[in-house]
C-alpha cells in the first residue's frame, strides 16, 4: 500500500495552469478544425439547397407575371440574370418567347418525363463544355408554358475554397492570437490559486506569517479570505497552547519545588519539636524551669509551623485562583498605625526608633483590606527582622498621579544586593540564610505580598537607598461615593 503524502514532501506536480492552457488550446483548434470541416463538406450542399430554394421561388415569382405585362416579366428576367445568376428559357411549343442567359448557348433538354402544367423538377447536370456542374429546374408554368432555369455551382466550389484558405490564414492568427491570450488569462487565473497553495502549505508548516493579499472579489478571494481567517485563529489556538504548556511546566516545576523546600522548612521545627518531647518524656528536664524551657521551644515552634502553613495556605489559594476577594474601601493609614502599635513590644525589645502615619492623616483606598493587612504585616515583620538594634523603621503614605496611594515601608539595614533584587518574591528564597533561621522566618512572607498584589493588579516592590532598603506598594483611592457614611 502507498505510503499517502507527508505535508511539505516533494511530489510530481500537475499544473492548474498547464491544464488549462492546453484545453482551452485544444477547444481554439478543434472549433476552428470544426469550422474547416463544415466549409468542405455542408458549406457546399448548404448553397445548393440555397440556390435550389432561389430556383423555386423565381419560377414561382414568373409564373405569376405570365399573366401580366411582358415589361414586368422581362424585367424579373434580367433581374434573375444579373443578380442571381440564373438563366433562363421559356417557351411554347417550339417557339422560344423568351431566351435570357450570359454569353452562352444554353442546351435546353426537357426531361423526358410528362410535367404537369405548374409543376417541375431540378436535377444537377454537367456542363462539359464549361467543365462544371449546374442545377436545373426544368417545369411547366400554369398557363402550359415551358420553361428552364439554370445557375451554375463552380462558383459555389471557388467560394467554399477562397473560404477554406482564408479560414487556415485567419485561424492560425487567432490561434495564435488565443494562445497569447490564453497565457495571459491561466497566469491570472491561477495565480490566486498557487498563493493559496503556498498560505495553506505554510499553516500545515505551523508557519502563521504567510498571509493571501488577492485583492478580487470572487470565490477565490473568499476562499483567501477564509484561510486567512483560520490561519490566524490556527496561530491564536496554537500560541495558547504553548503558553498553557508553558505554564503548566513552570506551575509543576514550582510545585515541585515548593514541596522540597516545605519539607525542608517543616523538618528542622518537626525535629526540634520531637528532641524536646523525648527530653520530656525521658525526664532530661528534672526541674520546672528547664521543662518550661523546653515547653517554650516547642510551644514557639509549633507556632512557626502554625503560621508557616497558615501562609502557605493563603499563598497557594491566590496562586491556583481559589481565592476570591471581598474588596472594600478601608483607611489604609489606620490599619498601618493599629500595625505599629500590635508589634510595638518587638519593635522596643530591638531598640528600634519607629515613625508611623499622624494620627490625623487618613488614606481611603480599595481592596480586601483582610490581605492588605497581611501585606503590610509582612512589610513589617521584615523589617523587624532586618534591622538592627537602634535601627529606624518608617511607614509613610504617598499620593501618586495615577489616582493610587503608595504605602512604603522603610527600614536602615543592609541594601539587598542588586542581583537579588527580582528574586526576594520567590517563595522559600533567603537572600541571608543563616540570618532567616536566626529568627525563624521561612522565606514565604513575601512571595505571599506578591500574590496578593497581583490578586489586586497592583504594583509593589523594593529599592535600595542610601542607608536603607524600601519596600512598597500601591493600591487605588477611594472614590467619594465609596466611603463610608
Amino acid at each position: 500500500m502507498t505510503p499517502a503524502p507527508q505535508p511539505g514532501s516533494p511530489r510530481r506536480k500537475s499544473s492548474i495552469f498547464l491544464k488549462l492552457f492546453c484545453s482551452v488550446t485544444l477547444c481554439v483548434v478543434l472549433l476552428l478544425v470544426f469550422n474547416w470541416l463544415l466549409n468542405s463538406f455542408v458549406l457546399v450542399s448548404y448553397y445548393q439547397s440555397a440556390k435550389e430554394q432561389s430556383l423555386r421561388d423565381a419560377f414561382t415569382r414568373v409564373d405569376s407575371l405570365l399573366n401580366g405585362g411582358s415589361e414586368q416579366l422581362e424585367t424579373e428576367l434580367y433581374r434573375l440574370n444579373g443578380n442571381e445568376n440564373i438563366k433562363t428559357i421559356i417557351w411554347s411549343r417550339s417557339t422560344v418567347l423568351y431566351n435570357f442567359r450570359v454569353g452562352e448557348t444554353m442546351q435546353v433538354q426537357l426531361p423526358s418525363l410528362d410535367l404537369e402544367n405548374g409543376t417541375y423538377v431540378i436535377q444537377v447536370s454537367e456542363n462539359e463544355r464549361l467543365q462544371s456542374n449546374d442545377i436545373t429546374l426544368a417545369g411547366r408554368f400554369s398557363n402550359g408554358y415551358s420553361v428552364i432555369m439554370q445557375t451554375p455551382i463552380a462558383a459555389i466550389e471557388k467560394s467554399v475554397d477562397i473560404t477554406n484558405q482564408f479560414l487556415l490564414i485567419s485561424g492560425t492568427v487567432t490561434l495564435i492570437i488565443g494562445v497569447l491570450l490564453m497565457l495571459a488569462v491561466s497566469r491570472s487565473f491561477t495565480r490566486p490559486i498557487r498563493a493559496l497553495s503556498r498560505v495553506a502549505g505554510s499553516v500545515a508548516r505551523l508557519d502563521f506569517s504567510d498571509r493571501y493579499t488577492g485583492r478580487g472579489h470572487d470565490e477565490l478571494d473568499e476562499l483567501g479570505n477564509s484561510i486567512n481567517a483560520m490561519s490566524q485563529a490556527l496561530e491564536n489556538t496554537v500560541r495558547q497552547l504553548q503558553e498553557d504548556n508553558e505554564r503548566k511546566t513552570k506551575e509543576s516545576e514550582a510545585r515541585k519545588a515548593f514541596i522540597a523546600n516545605v519539607s525542608h522548612e517543616l523538618k528542622t521545627p518537626i525535629a526540634l519539636i520531637q528532641t524536646y518531647a523525648e527530653g520530656l518524656r525521658e525526664g532530661i528536664a528534672d526541674d520546672e524551669e528547664m521543662r518550661n524551657s523546653y515547653c517554650e521551644v516547642i510551644e514557639d515552634e509549633t507556632q512557626n509551623m502554625s503560621d508557616m502553613i497558615r501562609r502557605m495556605t493563603t499563598l497557594m489559594q491566590l496562586q491556583t485562583g481559589d481565592g476570591s476577594l471581598s474588596t472594600a474601601s478601608f483607611d489604609w493609614a489606620a490599619m498601618a498605625r493599629e500595625l505599629l502599635r500590635r508589634h510595638a513590644p518587638q519593635f522596643e525589645e530591638r531598640g528600634l526608633t519607629v515613625e508611623g502615619p499622624p494620627e490625623a492623616q487618613t488614606a481611603w483606598v480599595v481592596g480586601d483590606a483582610s490581605l492588605i493587612e497581611n501585606v503590610v504585616s509582612n512589610y513589617l515583620s521584615n523589617a523587624l527582622h532586618h534591622t538592627g538594634e537602634g535601627g529606624t523603621v518608617r511607614i509613610a503614605f504617598t499620593p501618586l498621579a495615577n489616582g493610587r496611594c503608595r504605602l512604603s515601608v522603610f527600614n536602615s539595614g543592609r541594601n539587598i544586593p542588586q542581583e537579588e533584587l527580582s528574586r526576594i518574591w520567590e517563595a522559600f528564597y533567603k537572600v541571608d540564610k543563616a540570618r532567616t533561621r536566626a529568627y525563624g522566618g521561612s522565606g514565604i512572607g513575601l512571595s505571599v505580598v506578591a500574590a496578593i498584589m497581583e490578586a489586586h493588579h497592583q504594583a509593589y516592590g523594593v529599592q535600595n537607598h542610601p542607608g536603607g532598603v524600601e519596600f512598597y506598594c500601591e493600591l487605588p483611592f477611594a472614590q467619594k461615593a465609596e466611603l463610608p457614611q
